[in-house]
């Protein structure tokens, strides 16, 4: 495909007054505009200069085939997203998964790369034959490494998305069995004032297989856990003195110094 390629058809908007041009496969070419010094006149012998907008189009990997022109009107919109990088003085690196991250391990790989013009894995999976052949020894290799890498990235989210629809779903389950649950309860409730009004009067309410009864004298007796302290102190204090006393090898001085602090 020829880099000045002609549109291939328009996304209409709403309404269909306006509409955006489709260029094809853009994708994954390499786009960059800059200002490039142009000589415009000779004044008393000296040349004059002004910036002038270029851009430089080619496919990765190809060095032969590069468009390096004065920018069209119709470049800003067909490459809208390398035009506001240009615009807003953004580095202009083409959108994707950046190439190193193919060769983690081999950094010098990802370095030549990007002096083919290959930024990104999504443009060494596109590689053409002719940027093949340009870049030599091991880029079949590493067109192969890309497609692989994408297939499991790809594989990799699906997973995630069913992971998450997953959740949502289980939420929603437990949502509606605390839902169910709730309206069991009053349900019951309400069977219970309608068949047996006495108990349903009941304060506290008749509860199935709870004895109201038994629940106070519980909350108004002492617990396990504070009657083990209370017989743990009582045993302390008479450790301190009644043992002492009877204890023919206590010192009968410490004795009488513990009453005194007492």
């Amino acid at each position: 495909m020829s880099l000045d390629s002609r549109p291939t058809g328009i996304d209409w908007h709403g309404g269909g007054q306006t509409g955006t041009v489709r260029w094809g496969e853009d994708k994954n070419l390499l786009v960059m505009f800059y200002n490039k010094s142009v000589h415009v006149a000779t004044e008393e012998g000296r040349p004059i200069h002004r910036d002038q907008i270029f851009v430089k189009i080619q496919h990765p990997g190809e060095m032969l085939n590069i468009i390096d022109r004065p920018v069209k009107e119709e470049d800003k919109h067909r490459f809208r997203q390398q035009w506001s990088n240009f615009v807003h003085d953004r580095t202009q690196v083409p959108e994707g998964t950046p190439i190193d991250l193919l060769f983690p391990n081999h950094p010098a790989v990802a370095d030549n790369l990007r002096g083919f013009g290959v930024f990104t894995v999504e443009q060494c999976e596109a590689l053409s034959a002719v940027a093949i052949d340009t870049i030599g020894r091991g880029a079949q290799e590493y067109q192969s490494r890309a497609k692989k890498y994408l297939e499991m990235s790809n594989k990799g989210a699906s997973f995630h998305i069913l992971q998450k629809e997953n959740d949502e779903l289980r939420q929603r389950l437990r949502i509606q069995e605390g839902q169910i649950e709730s309206l069991k309860k009053q349900f019951e409730s309400v069977t219970l004032r309608i068949t047996d009004p006495v108990r349903a009067s009941l304060q506290p309410p008749f509860m199935a297989n709870v004895d109201a009864q038994v629940d106070r004298i519980n909350n108004n007796s002492p617990t396990k856990e504070l009657a083990q302290q209370t017989q743990k102190v009582r045993n302390r204090s008479s450790n301190r003195v009644e043992d002492k006393i009877t204890d023919p090898f206590s010192n009968n001085i410490d004795v009488m110094n513990t009453e005194k602090q007492d």
